[in-house]
Order: C-alpha cells, then sequence, then structure tokens
C-alpha cells in the first residue's frame, strides 16, 4: 500500500468525491494529479457485484484485501468477496 501510495498521489491529496453507499457498498474516488482513482469496498460477509458505470470504464485492480487480483480489468461488473476492497485504477489498455 505504501508503495502505491507512492506511485499515485491522488490517493493521498486527491479530492474525496462520494460515489455509491449502499448496503454493504462503498464506493468512492480520488481526484488529483490529471487522473483518478477509485475505492470499493464491501463490508458484508457475502459477495457483491457492482455495475462498471458505477467506477468508470477502462479501469483495472491495482490493490485488493486479498492481494490476489492485481491486474486484473474490470469488465462489465466488479465483484467483490465479503469483505473485500480494491483500489481501481486507469487500465493501461484504456490509455
Amino acid at each position: 500500500m505504501i508503495a502505491l501510495r507512492r506511485k499515485l498521489p491522488q490517493l493521498v491529496t486527491g479530492a474525496y468525491q462520494p460515489v455509491v453507499a449502499q448496503g454493504d457498498i462503498l464506493l468512492y474516488r480520488r481526484d488529483g494529479e490529471g487522473d483518478a482513482v477509485v475505492v470499493a469496498l464491501n463490508l458484508g460477509a457475502g459477495p457483491v457485484s457492482v455495475a462498471s458505470s458505477s467506477i468508470g470504464f477502462g479501469r483495472e485492480i491495482l490493490l485488493s484485501t486479498f492481494l490476489d487480483r492485481q491486474g486484473e480489468e474490470v469488465q462489465g461488473t466488479l465483484d467483490l468477496r465479503g469483505n473485500e476492497g480494491v483500489i481501481l485504477g486507469r487500465s493501461a489498455q484504456a490509455g
């Protein structure tokens, strides 16, 4: 996480922008340095899915609380396991 915070200053100094807070889901953006990252949190014990339209298209997982999804591209929906959080950034393919 420390390396990611150094690589993406918007995680530290970016403007906080709430996206969705419903049930066990919390999504927010941190905008800055000409780009944004999205943080998606599933605060519940069961799996959930979030539509890509909520998080923005052309995103990939930069970090997961389970440390096993780095580089996974999000297409259509973002599936989160119970108690999982991810940080999403612009996909290299999205430019």
